[in-house]
């Protein structure tokens, strides 16, 4: 019997170093049900000061809680207990050595606190574990459990746990947080553990300091009924910064017209000064300062005088902007992320105010602010005519494609109509982000952002194709014959981009964005949120694209001008060369190369034109090029073909399908 139970202890100590990653926790609760008679029955305590351990043991008509584990409490009484329904009584004992704090809870009804609580302690008497029970017994304990885990479901006399003497502060820091692969962050639910802990515990002082090794210090003060306002510093530790420490003002209208739950309630104000502990990788934190105020039994919103958070620190680079954000969480979504709402920003050189008409934890959010765009109302309106007249066109080509496909159905000029469906998709969704971009919410606004950005790749993907076909028609001498050719371009042209944006969107890579112009005022579009993200997909890509389209433009050019030298005159020379360079700029989209060197207004508006009217230009070259009812093409695509026939005999049938 012994053996056994030793084995059902090793096994229950094993399981719970296991549950908690080889710590044991901070605070510690006992429960079971027990078995008496019908006579009435009283607690016997025996608590005294040290850190040899809990016992608790149960007779017929007396419960005894005894042991040497508090710092300052000493309480030998007895007390009377309620007297139950039946001969079965659940109860509770709850530990917890940070505040001193002894508690039992008897039927599920009656709470006596036996010791503390007292102020929060660095050293305390806790890992208190199972140090041996007794054998089955027909009164005592039924039902041991430690924080939920069944120990024994026989009945026993007694238990006996043994403690050892720790440093409170560090499993208080251990219960909050989470620390893997070296990185630290606030434990899921269990952001207001520390104000609530503080909360329960006891102060003599007008206002008590306290200090956590893991970057957190809180302060706590009564908020009596003569509540003037307060303005609460955090202390310099030993190690002091070179900016002075943040403040946050309480205002004497705190709580309003409300009625008190508590004659003096608390306020807990934390400053936390780790920013890994509220984990946002797409943000960085002002000198890794946080600040959290709570009150106890209180909700405060909507204040009318606002609580101020003032953050000092060093001058701020130019292109860094401060924004006043708070943490929110949203529980059922599991989502945890910094929001501006509510808050607004006071800044100067070196200190950051923060007017917020609710309490929770608050920050300063850097970004790095994007370079102001100048005249920026009057790009958008040429944008947003020259999308317009893009789609319109768009539409025109695709239905002439469709009326005439049986005309043209060359690998060539379906690929011009897949470019045509993506830049259709391209000025339908950025006119779709300029109107509704302000009015929708979250959820539309990243949709359409998704949308945005999955047409501008296709579109890319798309210009880089036509290069690619130009460079089979022009620069493989021996061709292979490639099956499904046609399906296996729409696959990279239309599904690889979808597969990038997904893996995005998954990862919240869409969002509301401000453009700010040179005059200071601010335009909201739905775009990337994330500048790496847009670096590496759309400049770097478009990098890509944009050198393989400039090269295959300067290898068609020389075929064309050798090809010229041997048949055609000086004057239709240069206008089928002139006409040629336009259209296969057009196709492989080199005019959006203009932005990387678009430094002056001039530039950047030369950009914002030939851009934005694309699909007039690819519409413009369909026509030219679009072969009429009884013909094999245009007048002006035999004029080029016959450049190219001269340049290799066996591209000559396929050049033919390059223009149409």
């Amino acid at each position: 019997m012994c053996s056994v139970t030793l084995g059902r202890i090793c096994t229950f100590l094993l399981f719970v170093c296991f549950l908690n990653d080889g710590r044991c926790e901070r605070d510690f609760r006992f429960c079971g049900v027990r078995k008496h008679s019908n006579e009435t029955q009283k607690l016997q305590l025996n608590v005294t000061r040290g850190c040899r351990g809990l016992s608790i043991s149960s007779t017929t008509d007396t419960l005894f809680i005894g042991g040497e584990l508090t710092i300052s409490c000493v309480n030998t009484s007895s007390i009377n207990l309620p007297q139950g329904s039946g001969l079965e009584t659940p109860f509770c004992v709850y530990w917890d050595g940070f505040l001193d704090l002894l508690r039992l809870e008897y039927n599920t009804t009656r709470n006596f606190t036996l010791c503390g609580p007292s102020t929060p302690q660095t050293n305390c008497c806790t890992d208190l574990s199972l140090n041996k029970n007794s054998g089955s017994k027909d009164v005592g304990i039924l039902k041991g459990s430690v924080r939920g885990d069944i120990i024994e479901e026989n009945a026993q006399e007694f238990y006996i746990f043994r403690g050892e003497s720790a440093r409170c502060d560090v499993a208080v820091c251990e219960d909050l947080l989470n620390t893997r692969n070296g990185q630290t962050a606030m434990k899921s639910g269990r952001g207001d553990e520390l104000e609530r802990l503080l909360m329960q515990s006891k102060f003599t002082r007008d206002m008590q300091h306290f200090e956590l090794p893991c970057g957190i210090q809180s302060a706590v003060f009564k908020l009596g009924p003569d509540f003037k306002g307060n303005t609460v510093v955090r202390r310099e530790g030993r190690f002091p910064g070179i900016n002075k420490p943040p403040s946050v003002y309480i205002p004497p209208s705190l709580l309003g017209n409300k009625t008190r739950a508590r004659k003096t309630p608390k306020v807990v104000c934390s400053f936390y000064n780790n920013n890994s502990l509220f984990q946002d990788k797409n943000s960085m934190i002002l000198n890794g300062d946080v600040v959290g105020v709570t009150v106890e039994n209180e909700v405060i919103a909507d204040l009318v005088e606002p609580v101020i958070f003032t953050f000092f620190h060093k001058k701020q680079p130019e292109n860094m902007t401060r924004t006043c954000v708070f943490w929110d969480v949203l529980p059922h979504e599991g989502k945890m992320f910094w929001n501006e709402s509510g808050c607004k920003t006071l800044k100067s050189d070196t200190q950051t105010a923060c007017h917020c008409n609710h309490l929770t934890y608050f920050a300063v959010l850097l970004q790095i602010s994007n370079k102001p765009v100048h005249n920026l109302e009057a790009q958008t309106n040429i944008t947003y005519i020259g999308c317009v007249i893009s789609a319109l066109c768009c539409v025109l080509t695709i239905g002439l494609f469709l009326c005439q496909r049986k005309c043209t159905s060359d690998k060539s000029s379906l690929i011009h109509m897949n470019l045509a469906v993506a830049l259709l998709l391209l000025n339908v969704s950025f006119l779709l982000n300029m109107t509704l971009a302000s009015l929708c919410n979250e959820g539309v606004c990243r949709f359409l952002a998704l949308m945005l950005h999955y047409s501008l790749l296709c579109s890319f993907t798309w210009m880089g194709i036509e290069a690619y076909n130009v460079y089979r028609l022009l620069c493989q001498v021996f061709r292979t014959y490639t099956s499904q050719y046609m399906l296996k371009l729409c696959l990279v042209g239309f599904v690889l981009p979808a597969a990038f944006v997904g893996g995005f969107a998954s990862r919240g890579a869409y969002g509301s964005y401000r453009i700010t112009s040179s005059t200071g005022t601010e335009t909201t579009m739905c775009w990337i949120l994330h500048p790496l993200v847009h670096y590496i997909t759309n400049v770097g890509y478009f990098a890509v694209i944009f050198l393989f389209g400039t090269s295959m433009l300067v290898v068609t050019v020389v075929r064309i001008r050798h090809a010229e030298k041997h048949k055609c005159t000086p004057e239709r020379s240069s206008w089928k060369l002139v006409s040629s360079v336009l259209m296969l700029t057009c196709l492989f989209g080199t005019t959006w190369g203009l932005n990387f060197f678009s430094f002056t207004f001039s530039g950047q508006l030369l950009s914002t034109i030939l851009n934005s009217l694309q699909g007039f230009c690819l519409c413009v070259r369909y026509f030219l090029m679009r072969p009429k009812q009884g013909t094999s093409g245009s007048r002006l695509s035999k004029l080029w073909l016959g450049s190219l026939r001269n340049t290799s005999s066996s591209n000559a049938a396929e050049s033919k399908s390059l223009n149409s």
